[in-house]
């Protein structure tokens, strides 16, 4: 059994933190483990969007591919739902 890998700890800040995650989400190559960075990173995004405070686009270096990426994202920072 293979250890998974642990997610940033909670003293970044969550901007930094989502960095943090698409750098460990592009060195894991197990789908299963993408899942869970995926997962981690929209509760991230949300916890943004609910703080109120979020007022610069993550770098594409900070963001997950655009598949990968939780529909809030889109719909905050494009203004329209990520999908059609």
């Amino acid at each position: 059994m293979t250890a998974m890998h642990p997610f940033p700890p909670i003293p970044f800040t969550d901007d930094e933190r989502l960095g943090a995650l698409a750098m460990l989400f592009r060195d894991t190559r197990r789908d299963s483990e993408r899942h869970d960075i995926a997962r981690e990173y929209a509760w991230t995004v949300h916890r943004l969007i609910q703080g109120g405070l979020w007022y610069e686009m993550p770098a594409p270096e900070d963001q997950l591919p655009d598949d990968w990426m939780p529909p809030a994202f889109f719909e905050y920072w494009l203004g329209r739902p990520s999908r059609p």
